[in-house]
């Protein structure tokens, strides 16, 4: 007999439901609205052999078929350009410390789709590692596979919002990075990525989105690198980003997992980890699947899914010792915040620590 998923639940009214609640509604509410989002995702990579991606997510089908919407972060172009950018440091690329990366395999942007994937954000520190012909090539390959993106091209549109709607539920999101190398920026003649290095363009782009939409959900690339403590930056920005109308704000590109805090009523997810990303180093094989559960005009309750990731890159859902594991590790990084994770459950508690920053001031270009 399958161990049973841990689902971790933050229910704003109060109330606990387990995964199968979420498939049955109050009688005359109408169906929630399920979106499910995860962290970043590296099909190909420089420091293994290619993975089989036609199976890369089968370890997430379950939880893929229960959500209306899947939206991760690509964190590569696609693309077998070799117009490799002149603004990361090749020594710092061949000490290890950066990484300039692609992925060539075509058929890479079908396959995310055939998994169950149905948005990918763009707005990373890796996006523009071919310049402007490897984006262009990812952004054809995408829509020649009818998969959507948000968060690369030329301004406005890299910043303008995906909007999914369904019964009567209408969802906006957007994705940016506060880690942008040198010329990776999106602007009125050159394509480039969604960047929030300037406050007042992200809130433009999520009042602009509220303008569209009931809800607004945030995918953003910031922090430090390796580390599960936050820097001020992230902070700052989130409390931007909330008051500006977000409803949801989910971080990653620290590859680990950091903690969780409420600005009101909106969750800042500061890290959530990689989702389906190579990588020797246990910590960031540990990651969180966000669900988030929509009602007409509002964000009604909110699930994390504890996922583990195979040597190779492969996400599945994590169970019994291992799931425990991950549920503890996150709540030692939420202990400086207001949330903890008690009996299964995702609840706002008391901070239980100083809150100690990361050092750096801002997030470098780096993987």
């Amino acid at each position: 007999m399958r161990a049973t998923a841990y689902f971790l639940s933050a229910v704003l009214t109060g109330a606990f439901f387990g995964a199968p609640a979420l498939l049955r509604p109050a009688q005359g509410a109408g169906h929630p609205v399920v979106i499910d989002v995860g962290g970043d995702v590296l099909p190909e990579s420089s420091w293994q052999d290619p993975v089989e991606v036609d199976h890369l997510f089968d370890g997430m089908k379950v939880e893929f078929d229960r959500a209306d919407l899947v939206f991760v972060n690509l964190e590569e172009p696609i693309t077998t350009s070799n117009s490799v950018t002149p603004y990361k440091n090749p020594a710092a690329v061949g000490a290890g410390l950066d990484f300039v990366l692609r992925a060539r395999n075509p058929h890479i942007a079908e396959a995310l789709r055939d998994s169950g994937i149905g948005l990918v954000g763009l707005a990373n520190n890796h996006m523009m590692d071919y310049t402007g012909a490897g984006l262009a090539d990812t952004l054809a390959g995408l829509q020649s596979a009818g998969l959507p993106a948000v968060g690369a091209g030329l301004e406005p549109d890299a910043e303008r919002a995906y909007i999914f709607e369904k019964d009567g539920v209408k969802v906006a999101l957007l994705a940016f990075s506060d880690v942008v190398p040198t010329n990776y920026e999106a602007t009125p003649t050159l394509a480039g990525v969604a960047s929030s290095q300037d406050n007042a363009r992200l809130v433009n782009a999520v009042l602009e989105a509220r303008k569209e939409a009931d809800s607004v959900v945030l995918m953003i690339h910031w922090g430090g690198q390796g580390d599960h403590r936050i820097i001020p930056r992230q902070r700052e920005l989130a409390r931007v980003a909330a008051e500006a109308g977000c409803d949801a704000i989910v971080g990653m590109h620290p590859h680990v997992l950091q903690g969780i805090e409420y600005f009101g009523r909106v969750p800042v997810f500061y890290s959530i980890g990689n989702f389906a990303f190579p990588s020797s180093n246990s910590a960031k094989r540990e990651c969180i699947l966000v669900r988030l559960i929509f009602r007409p005009k509002r964000l009604a309750r909110v699930e994390l899914v504890p996922v583990e990731i195979s040597p190779s890159g492969a996400p599945s859902v994590a169970r019994g010792g291992e799931a425990s594991l991950i549920c503890s590790h996150l709540d030692r990084v939420c202990q400086p915040f207001n949330t903890a994770i008690q009996g299964g459950k995702l609840v706002k508690a008391p901070p239980r620590k100083a809150l100690v920053y990361c050092e750096a001031k801002r997030a470098s270009g780096h993987s």
